[in-house]
């Protein structure tokens, strides 16, 4: 990382020329899996911490969204941006490229209210059950009590679904799966009517 950060300053050619490989790899593999059949693309490109971007902004306009528009351009099924942390700076750059569900809105980091109110009309929402303690240490009603919660901030209207905050990882209680999957069935059909 730091080496990539330094050539990021001092050798702009090493990154472009990198990201120019991958870019052709990534055409090639969705062309691939555009003619498997597949309902929906999903692209994991984990582009932040939780206090933000990994890059600054203006280098993220300049020299990343560039290259990730020729691989979205490319895209020709409903597909889903995947990133952790705190997308906030660059999200109006992101949607730029037409994704159509950004995932997974991380808890605290993404406020899932307020990201409902700026782009819950030109996105679907994904996620947001936290993974830091309510799936792994939480109880079954606090499980229950946050799929509630986020369905009642982000679902009315459509355009969310509720799942946890990245993936379903081993320190998950299983137990807690099983609550959030009942919750989400329980409180996720519309019309929401969560009180």
């Amino acid at each position: 990382m730091m080496d990539f950060a330094v050539a990021l300053s001092e050798n702009i050619e090493v990154i472009n020329t990198m990201m120019d490989i991958f870019i052709e790899w990534n055409l090639v593999v969705l062309e691939k899996l555009q003619g498997l059949g597949l309902d929906f693309i999903a692209t994991y490109n984990d582009m932040a911490y939780k206090e933000g971007p990994l890059v600054s902004p203006q280098v993220f306009r300049e020299v990343f969204l560039p290259k990730m528009k020729i691989v979205a351009d490319a895209i020709k099924l409903p597909w889903a941006f995947h990133s952790d942390g705190n997308l906030t700076l660059v999200m109006e750059d992101l949607l730029t490229l037409g994704m159509n569900a950004v995932n997974p809105f991380e808890p605290p980091v993404m406020d899932l209210k307020v990201a409902k109110e700026k782009w819950g009309d030109r996105i679907c929402l994904w996620g947001n059950i936290d993974l830091v303690q309510t799936l792994p240490y939480g109880t079954l009603e606090e499980v229950e009590a946050e799929v509630k919660k986020r369905i009642r901030e982000a679902g009315p209207g459509g355009g969310y679904i509720c799942g946890s905050a990245n993936s379903i990882t081993g320190w998950c209680k299983i137990e807690n799966i099983f609550a959030m999957t009942a919750a989400v069935r329980k409180y996720g059909t519309y019309p929401i009517a969560v009180d």
